[in-house]
């Protein structure tokens, strides 16, 4: 007997005859749909095809139910209260993913609990239930179908892009129209990206500069090390955006872009705007915003120490969300810095109304400047990140 389990999207060989196999379905159900008039059908199709690849390729799918059903739960009956309760609620949503992090750093602990919290997507399912609690909690009840689909969503389950919950549901309910020949050549194009930065660049990177480090001085092998980590890690996360956004925009959802030539960033503020946009976006919405609004409203030292702890804490989140290892946190902490650096320099040239840095020299040379002093110093926080720092 065929087991279909432990197929994680874009992982194994199956993994993609099964999404082919989906794409070329949905088209014969547009087909049927247009004959019966029901482009209705396309928010069932896509909620079914969710459910049994859930139920068939993972391994703890009951994990990913109930999980998905604990949300739902929290923000029917206390997301949508006023006061304390909403606070209540955002502390039950993170509840679980403490608890997974707490047990990916504490592997002595051998419980029933760290097989049910082993959930494939936890990290974006729960920040997913974070915006729809700020979001969506004051307007219409959003019915559990469609609560799930948009947390399991195969594409984006595991690596995102996060959308959101109002963009996402606008693009199911046009129906069967968005299964076009338009998004089926550009969700082509963007597979065909994907594969070759994930499957071609990134794997060159790592079998043959990084796996033939050894041997090299310190010196050498640690820079060695930055600089190759840091094309491997790009080509292969935004390799992984890529496929979702391709199958997504095959299967009909516009996902959203999420890597836009990154290392040609001029400062720490549109670094975060092209490298993993939608998370910047989520962590300035969800996070910054709210604590910068809170020591407003404690009116805590000056607006730009303000800014400055909110946005430091907004990166050492970041940090902790990747795991609770000394050196995701401290990279964290890092990104941190260089943006509380960079602000108090912004304000000092509006202050003053000049450079204080780079004075009277030509925008040409202040944008490479710029973009070579953004490419290394991002280089050393992710090469802390990478936890070879010994």
């Amino acid at each position: 007997m065929f087991l279909l389990k432990d197929i994680l999207p874009y992982t194994e060989a199956a993994f993609y005859l099964v999404a082919s196999c989906a794409i070329c379905f949905s088209w014969l159900l547009k087909l049927l749909a247009n004959r019966i008039g029901r482009s209705d059908l396309y928010s069932s199709w896509l909620l079914s095809m969710t459910l049994i690849y859930t139920a068939l390729m993972y391994t703890n799918p009951l994990g990913i139910f109930l999980f998905v059903l604990y949300g739902y739960l929290v923000y029917r009956y206390i997301s949508r209260k006023s006061g304390t309760w909403r606070v209540i609620a955002v502390i039950l949503y993170v509840l679980p993913l403490l608890l997974n992090k707490f047990l990916g750093i504490a592997p002595t602990i051998k419980t029933d609990l760290r097989h049910i919290l082993q959930i494939a997507g936890i990290s974006y399912m729960t920040f997913k239930m974070i915006q729809i609690h700020v979001d969506e909690s004051e307007g219409d009840v959003i019915g559990p179908g469609r609560f799930f689909l948009f947390l399991a969503f195969t594409p984006t389950i595991l690596i995102g892009p996060i959308d959101r919950f109002r963009r996402f549901s606008d693009n199911v309910d046009l129906g069967f129209s968005v299964i076009n020949q338009e998004n089926l050549v550009s969700g082509f194009n963007f597979l065909i990206r994907g594969l070759l930065y994930k499957y071609v660049i990134a794997y060159s990177i790592q079998t043959l500069v990084i796996n033939h480090l050894d041997g090299l001085g310190y010196v050498t092998y640690h820079l060695s090390y930055m600089y190759a980590y840091l094309g491997y890690l790009f080509f292969d996360f935004a390799g992984y955006s890529l496929l979702a956004m391709g199958l997504g925009y095959m299967l009909g959802i516009q996902v959203p872009y999420n890597f836009n030539n990154p290392f040609l960033a001029l400062n720490p503020k549109e670094f975060w705007q092209r490298w993993h946009k939608t998370l910047g976006d989520w962590l300035n919405d969800f996070f910054f915003r709210p604590i910068l609004k809170w020591l407003s409203q404690k009116n805590c030292a000056t607006p730009i120490v303000r800014q400055n702890i909110a946005l430091f804490a907004t990166f050492s989140l970041m940090g902790c969300w990747n795991g609770f290892e000394f050196h995701y946190i401290l990279s964290g902490m890092i990104f941190g810095l260089y943006s509380v650096i960079h602000n108090y320099y912004s304000m000092q040239c509006k202050k003053q109304r000049r450079d204080v840095i780079f004075g009277s020299l030509s925008a040409k040379w202040v944008k490479a400047t710029s973009v070579f002093i953004m490419f290394n110093i991002v280089a050393f926080a992710i090469y802390i990140f990478s936890g070879n720092i010994i």
